[in-house]
């Protein structure tokens, strides 16, 4: 049978028992060990029970056939249900699996990691054809999932984020789960201890890299004409061997917003609405409102101009890509200081 990764938790909670063998595969090889693990701890209290838990590499299955069956099919000395997690697996491994699927295997629960393998595979067809196989596909986190992950593990911690953490979470956590559950963990590990509301600053300095905060910190300056924190802050940077046409791009994206909402706000909407019509993520709502007040759609679209200009250079000329970045940028912030 199939079973979505979406449904698992509440499939965990009341596991049929007549299912014996599971097969976790897809692309997002996070999710995949994630579903796996807690799969093997609803019924071992630890994986590290030498007796009741036993942990293959395919690789290993080469050198010892017979290996995998004779675990499957083994009684555990201490009494209760047995797991053997088989990592590793891809279509090279179905030999080996497949008289496991010709068992009922009453004593053992059979748990198999796979890589990103086609769901008309022959090993997902094999599993997902045995009557006690499952087989669930493991993608990316869509932003629905993100969300469900970031209220699980804060909402375990009692931390109560403001909506704008919320956005700041979805929009810059990366689809592989576990390591977003990493980044979520290693936040509540900063908030211990303190009482006061978390704040996207203290997101901001725990969630990502440096390299990434220091692209939203001379963005900040380049759009709000802060011409000290630009100089700064691209001295900084260009220090730490960041990437000129990195931060163009990035300005370049945001320039585009800023220009649509611009544009929607001269054709007569309010400033909020036409903000939220742009696509502009609600954390950078109130700080886009700052940087589009009193400037047209026709001085956004000079200043995309000057960012796309300097891209140009940067790869035609020869000339120092940091000296033509930090030129456009600080162009940019000389338009948009507040007279």
């Amino acid at each position: 049978m199939e079973l979505t990764s979406s449904r698992f938790p509440a499939f965990l909670k009341s596991r049929d028992p007549k299912l014996r063998i599971f097969l976790f595969y897809g692309p997002d090889e996070g999710l995949v060990r994630e579903l796996s693990r807690s799969l093997c701890l609803s019924v071992v209290d630890s994986l590290d029970d030498p007796f009741r838990f036993i942990d293959i590499q395919a690789s290993e299955l080469a050198a010892d056939p017979t290996r995998l069956m004779d675990e499957v099919t083994a009684i555990s000395m201490m009494g209760g249900e047995r797991v053997v997690r088989l990592r590793g697996a891809n279509n090279n491994s179905k030999g080996y699996l497949e008289p496991a699927t010709e068992q009922d295997l009453p004593d053992s629960l059979l748990v198999i990691e796979a890589g990103d393998i086609r769901k008309d595979s022959a090993l997902v067809k094999m599993i997902n054809k045995a009557p006690h196989g499952v087989v669930t596909h493991c993608a990316h986190d869509k932003a629905q999932d993100i969300l469900g992950l970031i209220k699980e593990v804060l909402g375990a911690a009692n931390i109560d984020p403001p909506r704008e953490v919320i956005d700041y979470l979805r929009e810059n956590l990366g689809s592989d789960r576990a390591i977003s559950r990493q980044e979520l963990d290693k936040l509540v590990l900063y908030m211990r201890g303190r009482t006061d509301p978390m704040t996207l600053a203290d997101v901001r300095a725990n969630i990502g890299d440096s390299s990434a905060q220091n692209i939203f910190d001379i963005m900040d300056a380049a759009l709000l004409g802060n011409l000290d924190g630009l100089e700064r802050q691209l001295n900084k940077a260009f220090s730490a061997g960041e990437s000129p046409i990195g931060f163009l791009r990035i300005i370049q994206g945001q320039l585009k917003q800023l220009h649509k909402a611009a544009a929607l706000r001269d054709a007569g909407a309010r400033a909020e609405d036409a903000i939220r019509k742009a696509g502009i993520v609600y954390f950078n709502q109130k700080k886009a409102a700052v940087q589009i007040s009193g400037k047209s759609s026709r001085h956004m679209a000079i200043c995309l101009d000057i960012t796309l200009d300097a891209e140009i250079k940067c790869k035609t000329t020869g000339y120092p890509e940091e000296a033509i970045c930090r030129r456009a940028l600080m162009r940019i912030a000389m338009a948009n200081r507040k007279r």
